[in-house]
């Protein structure tokens, strides 16, 4: 029987709007990578878990199976949601994969030595961008909401920062805090510390024209251009002003993480 290769996986999370699918586009050039779009990985593991510690727990243990089966099970659905994918390191892309039990899981479940890539950008920026593609959505923009973690932009802007914070704390080597402005202003500096990260061979990468190859379905969550990346890497000029309140408080939070990583702003 010919032994399948296998695959090597390096999880990909952080804050949104940091530039994440620019590095899975730049990435993708190299083909020994396999680069999706947003997983649903971390919640069909998570899921599951729950189901074999509470929701099944009293039928798996009186069959004794409490603990063998979990196992297996959550083993095997890696394997499931990448099917043919044979000797590749798997970008496995997710802001989930940024809080603590999601890395303790990935630890478990998928590699014990794995190793991820944490996206940051100073708050202010990234509210102001979100707005930015609202705007030009025509959506009603709420700040409340966005910096609200009950509310659903809320948990896409703070639930990300708490989980990126919390992980920042921990000062654990497997993770790689990695600046959007790192990335689009230095770009070919930034791929080589990611690369010496996850212990992968360099590649040399066109960082002058990124054709996009990754993509997600934008149209199906009714904001058209949250994913598009620009093939020439750039720092776009954003016009959105914040209210006072606003950028005062996203500026607290961004030095309380960018101090946490040693990182300018």
């Amino acid at each position: 029987m010919e032994t399948k290769l296998e695959n090597k996986t390096v999880l990909l999370t952080g804050l949104p709007r940091t530039g994440s699918t620019l590095l899975q586009n730049l990435l993708a050039q190299n083909t020994n990578f396999h680069v999706e779009s947003n997983s649903a990985l971390y919640r069909v593991m998570l899921d599951n878990k729950h189901c074999c510690e509470k929701v099944a727990i009293e039928q798996l243990t009186g069959s004794g199976k409490q603990v063998s089966f979990k196992h297996e099970l959550l083993k095997s659905i890696p394997k499931i949601y990448y099917p043919n994918v044979e000797g590749k390191i798997i970008l496995e892309k997710s802001r989930d994969w940024a809080f603590i039990n999601g890395l303790n899981m990935a630890r478990e479940y998928i590699q014990k030595d794995i190793k991820s890539i944490v996206m940051v950008r100073p708050l202010e920026e990234i509210v102001a961008s979100l707005v930015r593609v609202a705007n030009e959505n025509n959506q009603e923009v709420s700040y409340e909401d966005f910096l609200h973690p009950a509310a659903a932009s809320g948990a896409l802007v703070m639930g990300s920062f708490h989980a990126t914070y919390a992980a920042s704390k921990t000062k654990d080597p497997s993770l790689l805090f990695v600046s959007y402005n790192d990335l689009v202003k230095n770009t070919q500096q930034t791929l080589s510390r990611i690369y010496s990260h996850i212990e992968v061979k360099k590649f040399t990468h066109d960082t002058q024209k990124v054709d996009q190859v990754v993509f997600e379905d934008d149209e199906s969550i009714g904001i058209s251009g949250m994913h598009t990346i620009r093939p020439k890497i750039s720092v776009q000029e954003n016009k959105v002003i914040l209210p006072e309140w606003v950028r005062k408080y996203c500026k607290s939070l961004t030095h309380q993480l960018f101090s946490e990583i040693d990182k300018e702003p």
